[in-house]
């Protein structure tokens, strides 16, 4: 790096030079990069820093500028500058910086310009379900010229993803169109003057011949106004084709519209979300602060924190999926992750199988925050687990057939609260029961979320999140009150309840798998009723040791160890297929390996072997790199599906959460759910590059690669992927 004695005003020229001949920008988009570094010259002058070289610039500039503009106020409204339009400012001066570095000329990094947090950071975006994009699409009246051209530019829309000043500029010779034609690739300009292939689906070439076939006028555009003077340009313009679409959205009983690439992942609203210093459900997410989500980091799996970019509500459909006693609501085209062909690939939910196996996690941390002393949180475990709470007589009653248990939970509330709690033969049942009258206690407890009714019971969600101490203390008191001696389970008629100590569990590495059935219970009225009762299973050894070792329940010395553990299973089958074929036609020696091909489902230490003497045998491929990375994982489990039911009386409110990094995804009820607000090609797996080709997006950071005329791979996905069905 070099000092460059010349003000930084006097490179601003250069700059925009260097964005024109070097990095292709429009000469809209260096006049915007102009107006934007007035504001910062002028700051200059005003401070008498007009001298000032790029490598004196400091961070207390910075600071100081980033003040100024927060003072500085809208021309035509005479309100502060908003925030999002203060970040505009500052990523022209973090570019400014970025051309310094390019050019080897001392600066201050643009690392250090931060950007400013605004509302925009949590925007609300709204989305269409398939079902209101073809009611949006069969809005217009057809039978009028207008209404032809109205429905071609709805298709022309879906079909593109243009930009709206992209379709307005649109001419018909470019729209050659023959009796034979099906789908069509076209070239147009886009953003920064880049040209770039869209493709018309079978659909948006129908609708466009219906309309050409039948205008009669000798227009350059493809779409025209038919209203207003005859003088004036018949092209319509961007402003009019928005409210075009609006008037339709309107009639078609859908929301605002928005580019239709967009494809939902929904999860209902109990959906138990980890962020970084908390779990949380899905609805509480929604209308919370919370910044950043606990997420899978593709190239080590590994845990790290991101952003939540987005938010949305929705209504929706929703399935139920049930994999090795995880349980996941969500609609239909939620994505989860298996293990496919070339590794790690997504599955919609719609599609999953029985018998198919998606990622879930094995343990996370969180920074939890105090709650109630452990001891507290002991007695509340307790309570929430098979307690009677009274308002109206002030009283918390514990019953338990095992007077023993009861006298430890009688000498702990003395230690609490310095009451003397009264226990008694229960005159109505074979048990003993603890009386512990108690207003506050009441109270707490209530405002806690408390219910009465067991079967629609939750932990509350302070202790969920609370430091480890409180969490075990908490499990311990409820598994004293509904756990089993024996095996290690709980029993509960909270399927919610249960999916609580099921991630709370997973807190401290512990897996857990809930099991239902039937249960018929007689009540002392001599009637009976049927419902769904719930286990909560510690099924394996060292889960079963784990729990021991940090759940000190009453029961323990009752609890039964599973003798052994033959290890996990990683459902390799299809890549071990592939790695097969191709060390066959690579003439690599793997008969000694034949045996285990076979076994499409091998224990983690199978697999191991398998590595060894594939690298023993001079085995070499990216192929086995992914099978080393996914068997050595120590975070991630997969987990078989076992049900798939769609919930009745059919939609539901939904929630639905993006991440920053494309990448992204969330731990949701236990498995790993696929990052929102992507695109639909995206989503399908197709690369980000090929995405932003598709759409004409520019992204230094990510790609410099811009897109073919004869781009045979954007063509075949958008076949694939982006037509509705007739």
């Amino acid at each position: 790096m070099k000092k460059d004695s010349r003000p930084i005003i006097e490179h601003i020229n250069d700059f925009l030079e260097y964005l024109d001949i070097e990095k292709g920008l429009s000469n809209k988009s260096q006049e915007t990069y102009q107006r934007f570094l007035r504001k910062f010259v002028n700051w200059l002058k005003i401070n008498n820093l007009e001298a000032l070289a790029p490598h004196e610039l400091s961070e207390e500039h910075i600071r100081k500028y980033r003040v100024f503009l927060s003072q500085s106020f809208n021309k035509n409204t005479r309100e502060p500058i908003k925030r999002s339009t203060q970040n505009y400012y500052l990523i022209a001066l973090r570019n400014l910086l970025n051309y310094f570095t390019d050019r080897d000329i001392l600066s201050l990094p643009a690392e250090k310009i931060k950007l400013a947090k605004s509302k925009s950071d949590e925007r609300m975006i709204k989305f269409l379900t398939v079902d209101q994009i073809k009611k949006l699409l069969d809005a217009p009246k057809t039978s009028s010229l207008i209404g032809l051209r109205d429905r071609a530019i709805l298709e022309v829309l879906f079909s593109t993803g243009l930009r709206v000043a992209e379709l307005a500029n649109l001419n018909r010779e470019q729209i050659k169109i023959t009796p034979e034609t099906k789908d069509l690739e076209i070239v147009i300009i886009g953003k920064g003057n880049r040209p770039r292939p869209v493709y018309l689906s079978k659909r948006a070439v129908k609708w466009l011949r219906n309309y050409l076939e039948i205008r009669k006028d000798k227009e350059k555009a493809l779409f025209i106004n038919y209203k207003g003077p005859k003088s004036a340009s018949k092209r319509l313009s961007p402003r009019s084709i928005e409210n075009i679409v609006k008037k339709y959205a309107i009639l078609a009983g859908v929301p605002s519209f928005t580019t239709p690439h967009t494809l939902r992942h929904c999860l209902h609203p109990s959906t138990r979300i980890v962020l970084s210093d908390q779990i949380i459900s899905a609805r509480d997410l929604f209308f919370h602060k919370a910044s950043e989500a606990q997420t899978m980091e593709w190239h080590d799996l590994q845990l790290r924190p991101q952003k939540i970019q987005d938010k949305s509500y929705h209504i929706t459909p929703l399935l139920s999926i049930w994999a090795d006693g995880y349980n996941l609501i969500c609609s239909p085209h939620h994505r989860l992750f298996t293990i496919g062909k070339n590794g790690i690939e997504e599955i919609k939910v719609e599609e999953v199988k029985i018998g198919d196996y998606v990622m879930g996690i094995k343990k996370f941390e969180i920074q939890g925050k105090p709650f109630v002393t452990p001891q507290f949180a002991r007695l509340l475990g307790y309570i929430f687990g098979d307690g009677t709470v009274s308002r109206k007589r002030q009283v918390v009653l514990l019953d338990d057939k095992n007077k023993n248990i009861l006298k430890f939970y009688q000498n702990l509330v003395r230690e609490l609260f310095i009451l003397n709690p009264s226990l008694e033969k229960n005159k109505y049942r074979e048990s003993w029961q603890l009386k512990i009258y108690n207003r506050e206690l009441v109270e707490f407890i209530l405002t806690i979320g408390f219910e009465p009714r067991a079967n629609q019971r939750r932990l509350p969600k302070e202790i969920l999140s609370a430091p480890l101490e409180e969490l075990t203390e908490f499990i311990a008191g409820f598994y004293d009150a509904e756990g089993n001696t024996g095996r290690i389970r709980f029993f509960s008629s909270s399927l919610d309840l249960l999916k609580d100590v099921q991630m709370g569990l997973l807190r401290l590495g512990i897996d857990a798998h809930i099991n239902w059935r039937q249960r018929t219970v007689r009540l002392p009225q001599k009637r009976t009723f049927t419902h769904k009762f719930y286990t909560l299973h510690i099924l394996h050894r060292p889960d079963q040791l784990q729990f021991i070792k940090n759940i000190k329940t009453l029961k323990k010395r009752f609890l039964h160890i599973e003798p052994g553990f033959e290890g996990e299973k990683l459902p390799i089958g299809k890549l071990l297929k592939v790695i097969k074929q191709d060390a066959i036609r690579k003439n690599i020696n793997i008969n000694d390996l034949g045996r285990y091909f076979d076994n499409l489902v091998p224990v983690r230490k199978t697999v191991e072997k398998i590595i060894t003497q594939l690298e023993n045998s001079g085995y070499r491929s990216p192929l086995l790199k992914t099978l080393e990375k996914i068997t050595y994982a120590n975070n991630i489990k997969w987990l078989r599906i076992k049900e798939k039911t769609r919930l009745p009386f059919g939609r539901y409110s939904t929630y639905d959460f993006g991440i920053d990094r494309y990448t992204g995804n969330l731990i949701t009820d236990g498995i790993i759910s696929h990052n929102s607000f992507a695109t639909d090609l995206l989503s399908q797996g197709v690369d980000l590059k090929t995405i932003q080709e598709f759409l004409g997006h520019k992204n230094i950071s990510t790609t410099q690669i811009y897109a073919h005329v004869t781009s045979r791979k954007l063509r075949e996905t958008h076949r694939k992927f982006h037509s509705l069905k007739e």
